[in-house]
């Protein structure tokens, strides 16, 4: 018996796969923490130059006698803020090692603490470019493993070591022991997020999966509302780390494999039938399907034709591979955008914490829009949220560049709205990248556009750095929209795929519109069968429940 057609005897999302569903991506909500924490964390904590000999200095005036000796001290920029890396010492303009920060929004940062202001400013980017780095590690490196040591081993020693590696953060000795640690937040928080991913996925039937997969991604954005819930009221970022960190600590039951099961599916790949059917037996009882004989005859469509195989296969087709870098050019760009949105609100102007939630609220909403996709279809979704995203972003720097603080609202809601864009393209970009590919090489390309997705995350903090003025804000925006623009105009050549029979082999894709009609012929024909088919399935599963009631 196939392994689908099992699951969906067993029910495609009884209340086995439910309970299970919420252990499993109870702990993405600590994952969520991760990224976009740097904003608290790492945030944009105003600063200028101690004043030599004074030792009760504050970045506050604390008299006007103060503000004389400031206004003397520190040279005034023409936006008439202080310069922040600059100090006159007997007329002669210096370079400044001591620093003062402002405590009205961040009582203490990492960036306060560890001065990484002015020539040491690299190691601020590095800070949160370090997470993105430990992803694409684990993108190359661990989450491969995951097929060797099980999804199960795998997600209870990533959120182990999640869990240590966050609650020994706030104790950083200095930067360089802050950065390490972030670097194996970002390994073991993929590592978790693939592997718990995987599992959901492989118990519950393909009607159920973009349902599921959408919902991984709002318990997600759940997360990113209790962060800013946090940050609002713990202003010292290491009493937030610490907060943030020991809930992490309930993960350890998941060591119990009464808590978390492995995966039959993996198990049947690697022949440990009587533990896969262990564990399918539970939750047929749970499901309430009584099963007298589960069947022992599985059969999985995987077969592993080896790497080198695969990879000829992907290069041989000319229209695969024009498809392929179609779309590793869209998730380099989404997640490229995303993460620059997310980890950059604070440079937006206005209020953090408020602009912190509205990013949220249109993230939620762009999530909720991938269950559309089955009814407006895959490329319409994708280009219409592509579009909406890079032409926000770039309406989005006129107000920046021809109008004053008091239009700065337009700035950062079109910037929102292209946050809304860009994280529903971030959501269904998943789903449609497998439905391009055949199935041979299909886990390749997502695998490679994965890694394409880690490197734009990698860079997106450093957008924000390659100008001042108005211009840190307006070119960021302006790069984002174009990007984004030319990217949509590519994806206009990639099929429609709603309701199409998957791709099995490369050579399908030479004469894919063949294939589906043959397919939908053959679906009609055989409607009415599946209708009585249906209706049959119906009747025993009432007849099962009231002998079961009985």
């Amino acid at each position: 018996m196939d392994y689908d057609a099992l699951i969906n005897r067993l029910r495609t999302f009884g209340p086995y796969q439910k309970r299970l569903f919420c252990i499993v991506f109870f702990p993405v909500i600590f994952n969520s923490f991760c990224t976009p924490v740097s904003n608290f964390l790492l945030g944009n904590h105003s600063h200028r130059c101690k004043i030599p000999n004074l030792d009760n200095d504050t970045y506050a005036s604390q008299s006007q006698q103060h503000k004389d000796l400031i206004n003397a001290t520190i040279p005034i920029l023409p936006d008439g803020s202080y310069d922040g890396c600059k100090i006159i010492v007997n007329g002669t303009l210096e370079t400044c090692s001591e620093w003062v920060y402002d405590q009205s929004v961040f009582t203490r940062t990492v960036n306060s603490q560890f001065d990484l202001v002015c020539d040491n400013s690299y190691l601020h980017s590095l800070s949160i470019s370090a997470y993105f780095f430990g992803c694409v590690f684990a993108t190359v490196s661990l989450c491969p493993l995951a097929d060797v040591i099980g999804r199960r081993n795998m997600v209870v020693v990533a959120t182990t070591l999640q869990f240590v590696v966050n609650i020994v953060m706030p104790f950083s000795y200095n930067v360089h022991m802050f950065i390490v640690l972030r670097f194996l937040g970002g390994v073991f928080a993929l590592s978790y997020f693939q592997g718990a991913f995987v599992i959901g996925m492989e118990l519950v039937g393909p009607s159920k999966r973009l349902f599921s997969g959408t919902m991984i991604l709002e318990v997600f954005v759940f997360g990113e509302f209790l962060l800013v819930f946090f940050a609002y009221f713990i202003r010292d970022w290491k009493w937030l780390q610490l907060a943030l960190a020991i809930p992490m600590v309930s993960t350890i039951c998941y060591w119990w494999p009464q808590v978390l099961p492995e995966s039959p599916r993996w198990l049947l790949s690697r022949g440990r039938t009587k533990e896969a059917v262990k564990i399918l037996r539970k939750a047929a009882t749970t499901n309430k399907v009584r099963f007298d004989d589960l069947p022992n005859d599985f059969r999985l469509e995987k077969e592993d034709r080896g790497m080198v195989e695969i990879l000829r296969e992907l290069f041989h087709s000319k229209k695969l591979l024009l498809r392929w870098i179609i779309i590793f050019c869209n998730w380099f760009v989404i997640s490229f955008i995303y993460f620059g949105l997310t980890l950059n609100i604070g440079k937006l102007g206005g209020n953090l914490y408020i602009n912190f939630t509205v990013s949220c609220v249109m993230e939620f909403f762009g999530y909720l829009l991938c269950i559309f996709m089955d009814r407006t279809g895959r490329k319409p979704m994708h280009l219409t949220m592509m579009f909406l995203s890079g032409i926000s972003c770039l309406a989005s720097i006129f107000p920046v560049l021809y109008g004053d603080d008091s239009h700065n609202w337009i700035m950062i809601a079109l910037s929102m709205v292209g946050k809304l864009g860009i994280s529903a393209a971030f959501g269904e970009i998943f789903i449609y990248t497998g439905e391009l590919f055949p199935t041979v090489v299909r886990s390749v390309v997502m695998g490679i556009c994965s890694f394409g997705a880690r490197i734009g995350s990698t860079i997106s903090p450093y957008m924000y750095e390659i100008a001042d003025g108005s211009m840190q804000r307006a070119l960021p925006l302006l790069v984002y929209g174009i990007v984004t623009i030319i990217v949509a105009l590519l994806s206009i050549c990639l099929p429609e795929t709603k309701k199409r029979k998957l791709l099995e082999q490369v050579e399908d894709a030479e004469h894919e519109e063949d294939l589906q009609t043959k397919s939908g012929r053959k679906n009609s024909m055989n409607q009415e069968g599946l209708d009585c088919e249906t209706v049959r399935l119906t009747e025993m599963e009432k007849e099962q429940s009231e002998k079961g009631q009985l």
